[in-house]
């Protein structure tokens, strides 16, 4: 048996014909860039997540630029943020000219003192119980699509690429929030405020083709919760060995992170048994290496296949066999 990491060709294949449908009349109209496909996306999004604006955008990368330079993020800045995240996180402040001050895995202890934002990441669906409530707060929602609901912070940003809980065929990501100057600034921005005379912008726009993908697969996005539950639940019941992740109320489950410090070994195996696992690893530039609990975690952490195509006999033999390799 081959069970892959996720396989997208698969699950386009589940929704052809609508896919194809939509694409056809995308491509007919010639509305390709920021016309009413992704206004009804920004609509979707904002209504789904509890918000009263959504703004789309090229990337979850770019929403988190975009919301750090609409709170005024800039050179002479300092943003707080974990070292236990993906690198695009302190890649967009970097970005920005900003300085990152970066804390492990114990928490943010009096970082958040000396920042102008923090940005609160929730990897892997499990909501930050890291709080700075006297600055800005800006969430890393990339891995959170629907764990994070009628938020109250300045901005919570989006990536919509294609392995996420609602991915795209292609990159995307968005900005919700309640702020109406934040939401008209991004929406200005990622348009190299074009045709006003302002600072400088960038190219982050979603285009159309993906913001009707994305809209025909929101119809489907209750259902790809449900599935990724039940596989979660599937595994916390029958894997023995290794540390597993914790099924808190509200957790989204983007990924299954298992622990254990025979990882690579069990990478091997696993491999060996025809299934493809993802090591846990989100090695950061030399300038700001991670730090230790961060590392020691994202050593011996393995992230196992989670998604709406994955069939539970398949799931059933992924324990089979790691419990195979305990023994």
């Amino acid at each position: 048996m081959k069970v892959r990491f996720f396989d997208p060709g698969f699950g386009y294949l589940k929704i052809k014909k609508v896919i194809d449908s939509e694409i056809q009349r995308v491509l007919t109209a010639g509305d390709l860039i920021l016309r009413d496909d992704v206004e009804k996306f920004e609509e979707n999004l904002a209504k789904f997540v509890g918000t009263k604006y959504a703004v789309a955008t090229n990337s979850g990368t770019d929403a988190i630029y975009l919301a750090l330079k609409a709170a005024g993020i800039g050179n002479g800045s300092w943003v707080t943020l974990p070292s236990h995240t993906f690198k695009a996180t302190c890649g967009a402040v970097l970005m920005t000219g900003a300085t990152p001050k970066i804390y492990d895995m114990d928490g943010a202890k009096n970082e958040c003192l000396f920042s102008n934002v923090h940005i609160k990441v929730h990897i892997a669906g499990e909501l930050s119980k890291v709080k700075c409530s006297n600055i800005p707060v800006i969430e890393d929602a990339c891995q959170a699509l629907g764990a994070v609901k009628n938020p109250t912070s300045f901005a919570q940003c989006w990536s919509f690429y294609p392995a996420k809980i609602l991915g795209a065929y292609g990159d995307a990501g968005a900005i919700t929030t309640n702020n109406k100057e934040v939401a008209d600034y991004i929406r200005k921005a990622r348009n190299h405020f074009k045709g006003l005379d302002e600072n400088f912008g960038i190219n982050s726009r979603m285009d159309n083709l993906q913001a009707a993908i994305l809209n025909v697969k929101f119809k489907y996005l209750p259902e790809y919760l449900e599935k990724r539950k039940e596989i979660a639940e599937i595994y916390l019941a029958g894997l023995e060995g290794v540390g597993l992740p914790n099924n808190v109320a509200g957790r989204v489950w983007q990924d299954f992170v298992v622990r254990t410090p025979e990882r690579d070994k069990l990478y091997n195996f696993l491999k060996e048994q025809g299934i493809e696992t993802l090591k846990n690893e989100y090695p950061f530039s030399v300038d700001y290496p991670k730090l230790p609990l961060a590392a020691k975690y994202e050593a011996e952490t393995l992230r196992l296949p989670i998604n709406e195509n994955i069939e539970n006999y398949e799931i059933d033999f992924i324990i089979e066999k790691i419990n195979e390799f305990f023994k």
